[in-house]
């Protein structure tokens, strides 16, 4: 049985991470030092910035950018040769997760790389949130209802991204960015319970999703934008908060 809820989710989130975010809010670093850990038999980069690019929702940025019609979009196709320079070493693999040099074919000194400045996770950031500024995916309801004549289903899936900023003017950037890729969109349903675009060491798998048969694009429809004011005698992590609702409709052939 296929686990439709996930793909839902799955693609709606790997949307947001990879090919919503990063073009607008990535950042460059130049010359970091990669040091050997012995018990990983790998050179890690010691990380000069905060938050650190190794925190959960970050990392090194996967895909490079290309122009479609005159729109820039993340190449989602094929791995990276831009965004990621290793210094010191001419073939090697790249833990994209935790920032480090696997498999070099010399001593790699430093890393030139741009990286995922805002953690984008699934589900509410919970008592151990990373630092900001996070955006979190949650889904909240679904329905299913019949579609036309025959074995045809709608699913309807209701959910909310939540954007936790560190001052109120990157909440409104990061919540308008979300907001534009969201309103009037639809979103191709692959298959993430088979693929995935990282492997469990955080090196890229090659692999590129395709579409699920008989499944229709989904549509994103009453995509709301909600800004809360700041609360400055509020926790940090909510103390710039806003959200975007969203209705996310697929339809399906059951039969």
């Amino acid at each position: 049985m296929i686990p439709y809820l996930r793909l839902y989710d799955s693609s709606i989130f790997n949307y947001l991470r990879y090919e919503v975010i990063p073009l607008h809010f990535s950042e460059r670093v130049d010359n970091d030092t990669l040091v050997y850990e012995a018990s990983e038999n790998a050179h890690k980069v010691k990380f000069s910035v905060q938050p650190s690019p190794g925190s959960q929702g970050r990392g090194l940025v996967v895909f490079d950018e290309m122009m479609v019609n005159g729109r820039l979009v993340a190449d989602t196709t094929t791995e990276q040769t831009s965004q990621v320079t290793v210094t010191g070493a001419t073939s090697y693999d790249i833990d994209y997760v935790n920032g480090r040099i696997l498999n070099p074919d010399a001593i790699p000194s430093s890393i030139t790389y741009r990286w995922y400045y805002v953690s984008v996770i699934q589900g509410w950031p919970g008592v151990s949130p990373p630092l900001l500024p996070v955006v979190a995916l949650d889904i909240d309801a679904t329905t299913k209802a019949g579609y036309q004549l025959g074995g045809g289903s709608k699913d309807t899936i209701r959910g909310s991204v939540y954007v936790f900023a560190t001052n109120e003017a990157e909440k409104k950037d990061i919540t308008d960015v979300i907001y534009q890729a969201l309103f009037n969109r639809t979103l191709p349903i692959y298959n993430w319970h088979e693929v995935n675009y990282l492997n469990y060491d955080g090196t890229y798998t090659g692999l590129v999703p395709t579409t699920v048969s008989g499944i229709s694009k989904g549509y994103f429809k009453e995509v709301n934008a909600i800004y809360t004011g700041a609360r400055l005698d509020w926790s940090e992590l909510n103390r710039h908060r806003a959200r975007v609702d969203f209705v996310f409709e697929v339809l399906k052939d059951d039969s």
